[in-house]
């Protein structure tokens, strides 16, 4: 449940980890692919790069453009307007004040181009900040046509004002994982061997929210200033790590 207004009641753990939510669909299409690729950045220093190109329009015998595995990240937020969070029972917070914060995704085989997919959410994940509240949501994503799965998102949803539920003085801290469990990655202690700067053009936050991520952040400025930003919101901060 959500508030458009600072949040009164607080949000409840029992409520929030029992919710489950149904299954969705996700259709997309290479127009969706290759919006994504422009909104993220491709070709957006230099519209010819050939390095970048192939994740927009098809070249040289290509028969399907290229999709970055990061678009992967919208299936969860797709049919939420950029939320992840819609009607959960239990949890109260300002949709102005919601920020996606980390991201982790797991891709399992080849993301097609086009086509549907079939997502299975569940909360793995409850933090209560003080000031904020922290939402871990998982969704396994399957191709329809053939039952394969295909990926799984983990999304961090930071919001802002829905802190403070905790009943004792030991904050109240939720995950599905297991505290003994051991990651299958690890973090190199090494300097990179490559480093890559790069920077968002001050109107990409418009196109990127044509992929789906309707948050207003990306678009009304009204909004960005309640939620503390100069200007409209958009900010990459990645960290890849291939195995």
């Amino acid at each position: 449940m959500a508030s458009s207004r600072n949040s009164v009641s607080k949000t409840d753990p029992k409520l929030v980890l029992s919710h489950k939510f149904a299954e969705d669909e996700v259709t997309y299409s290479e127009r969706d692919v290759a919006i994504y690729a422009l909104g993220v950045g491709a070709c957006g220093a230099d519209a010819v790069d050939t390095k970048e190109l192939h994740y927009v329009y098809h070249r040289d015998g290509q028969p399907f453009i290229k999709v970055l595995p990061t678009f992967v990240c919208l299936y969860p937020f797709k049919k939420s307007n950029g939320l992840g969070l819609v009607d959960v029972p239990g949890l109260h917070y300002d949709t102005k004040l919601l920020l996606h914060g980390q991201q982790y995704i797991e891709v399992y085989r080849s993301i097609p181009s086009s086509g549907t997919v079939v997502n299975k959410a569940s909360i793995a994940g409850l933090h209560d900040k003080g000031k904020a509240a922290i939402v871990e949501l998982e969704t396994t994503s399957y191709l329809k046509e053939t039952g394969e799965i295909l990926c799984m998102n983990r999304s961090t949803v930071f919001l802002r004002g829905a802190g403070g539920f905790s009943d004792s003085s030991k904050p109240y801290s939720y995950t599905a994982y297991p505290a003994n469990q051991i990651f299958r990655f690890s973090i190199p202690k090494s300097e990179p061997t490559v480093v890559y700067e790069d920077r968002t053009q001050n109107s990409q936050a418009l196109l990127y929210r044509l992929s789906g991520d309707y948050n207003p952040l990306h678009s009304d400025p009204s909004i960005a200033q309640i939620a503390g930003f100069a200007s409209l919101s958009l900010s990459f901060t990645c960290a890849s790590y291939v195995y």
